[in-house]
């Protein structure tokens, strides 16, 4: 049984509100969170106040192992972990500056979940965890990190001038996202930005779930009704995957540069992984 912190409890309770409130106000079929104590929530991974860590050779929390690929210049493939929750554009187009945007979660409103995961899954096959024995994967959060929702809901900028979110203090100002090559909201009928989550036994594929995190008119052949984007933490059903020993991900937008290459960044944030006990 893993020890839980009251900080951890408290991230529970946070978890179980924000989906009510979600299942009240929303249409799509989002899953019900209950207290589990088993959820692995990152807690026990140390941060300092408002920053983030791009571990070398990934980490482990929970008992489940996340891969990490650190590269040189400061970027990475797979997992980091963060606890920050910057809401806001940033100053200037610095590797620093889009780096707070980048290890940030989105949410409509100041973040409780405390440590999370930041997931970058430019890569096939980096960004993944794996468990030592089949394990049925019940669910996880994700959501958009800032840099993305940015992007997604302004494209360049933000057009007009406006306050700077969370800064009200700021002059108004048109404010840029700098995410290169983006230049248009994705608000166009057909557009999207979904996670595709693989999962495995040992070798063999068990199954893929599709999580859309920005939806337009058309986009998903289930629902083509649904016209969203995401703004805070979405419960993803993981247990079609069946028991598994590793799940992957990768990501895939509408909205793609004239070499074919998507122009959404592949970044999310993940929480509350829910395995199921046997």
């Amino acid at each position: 049984m893993i020890t839980k912190t009251r900080t951890d409890m408290k991230k529970i309770l946070f978890i179980i509100t924000v989906t009510l409130l979600s299942l009240a106000s929303c249409t799509d079929k989002d899953e019900l969170l209950v207290p589990y104590p088993d959820d692995i929530t990152f807690n026990e991974l140390t941060l300092g106040t408002y920053t983030h860590n791009i571990p070398t050779g990934g980490f482990t929390s929970g008992g489940v192992r996340f891969n990490t690929i650190k590269r040189g210049d400061g970027t990475f493939s797979g997992f980091a972990y963060s606890n920050q929750n910057n809401r806001s554009f940033v100053w200037t187009d610095t590797k620093a500056a889009r780096d707070t945007n980048i290890m940030s979660v989105y949410t409509a409103y100041r973040n409780m979940t405390e440590v999370y995961a930041v997931a970058c899954a430019d890569s096939d096959t980096d960004t993944y965890f794996t468990i030592d024995k089949p394990t049925v994967v019940e669910h996880i959060l994700i959501a958009n990190n800032t840099y993305n929702y940015l992007a997604m809901n302004y494209g360049a900028n933000s057009g007009t001038k406006i306050a700077n979110p969370n800064i009200p203090s700021a002059p108004q100002a048109i404010w840029n996202t700098y995410a290169p090559g983006v230049t248009r909201k994705l608000t166009n009928d057909g557009d999207f930005y979904k996670v595709i989550v693989k999962g495995y036994n040992g070798n063999n594929l068990t199954g893929t779930v599709e999580v859309y995190l920005c939806c337009r008119k058309g986009a998903d052949p289930a629902n083509p009704a649904f016209a969203f984007l995401r703004t805070d933490w979405i419960a993803a059903n993981l247990s079609t995957l069946g028991a598994v020993t590793k799940v992957s991900f990768t990501t895939s937008c509408s909205y793609k540069g004239i070499d074919g290459k998507d122009l959404i960044h592949s970044y999310f944030c993940i929480d509350g992984i829910r395995l199921k006990k046997n």
